[in-house]
């Protein structure tokens, strides 16, 4: 069941594991209301502005952008795992030809 090669299957596995990891800090940044987060949240200026600039709407688009960050840091979790899964077939193999 082996997909990918080595090199591939580590490099995979390197660079989900960093963004699982960015993904998780993220998401708790968003979480907190990080200000370094403000020009990234999907919040509609003009409706906010009509509405009369509700903080309740500033935290859900915070919380909303935080969820999206922990789904994909979700989703490179379960690449890492295939990768891993893939680079120990590989290492595996590679003991059974010696």
């Amino acid at each position: 069941m082996r997909n990918c090669g080595p090199k591939c299957s580590v490099c995979m596995l390197v660079v989900s594991g960093w963004g699982v990891l960015m993904l998780l800090l993220m998401g708790i940044f968003a979480r907190v209301n990080a200000v370094s987060f403000a020009e990234d949240i999907p919040l509609d200026e003009t409706d906010w502005a009509k509405r009369g600039y509700p903080a309740q709407a500033l935290d859900d688009a915070y919380i909303l952008l935080s969820n999206n960050c922990f789904i994909a840091a979700g989703i490179y979790g379960f690449i890492m795992i295939i990768c891993g899964v893939q680079f120990y077939f590989h290492k595996r193999a590679s003991h059974l030809v010696h």
